[in-house]
């Protein structure tokens, strides 16, 4: 199940460039489990290719958007998001990607509680930080 999401990143408006992955949600998202900020390896492969694209092109920006479920307070969800940001930052950091190329914006759970969402498989969607790029 698909998180509900405001238009889509990352999409042509006007005549700006298209942002990479613009068309694959897949490749700009990073999961993780309950409670925590591991990154798999999964998610340090789409890390890496991400990485590439923000050092091939100095005036694109990442903002890490950190998700979790909708489980636990308002304010642990928060942390929890928080720390999701910082080691995808840190992460994309130890590839190269300049700190100025790279803003955050943990949510916690706040945005994902507008899905019903009642099962562990749903849960596992909302634990995310999503990659959305902007241009300077």
């Amino acid at each position: 199940m698909q998180a509900a999401r405001q238009p889509a990143y990352g999409a042509r408006q006007g005549n700006a460039k298209p942002t990479p992955f613009a068309d694959d949600a897949a490749r700009r998202t990073v999961y993780f489990p309950f409670d925590g900020a591991t990154i798999d390896n999964e998610g340090a492969e789409i890390l890496r290719q991400n990485a590439q694209k923000l050092k091939e092109d100095p005036q694109l920006v990442v903002v890490l958007v950190g998700h979790t479920d909708n489980l636990g307070s308002t304010a642990y969800n928060l942390a929890v998001a928080d720390k999701r940001t910082e080691v995808v930052s840190d992460r994309l950091r130890s590839l190269g990607v300049p700190r100025n190329q790279i803003r955050r914006l943990p949510i916690g759970s706040e945005q994902s509680n507008k899905v019903k969402c009642d099962s562990e498989t749903c849960r596992r969607t909302m634990r995310r930080v999503e990659l959305v790029y902007e241009w300077r």
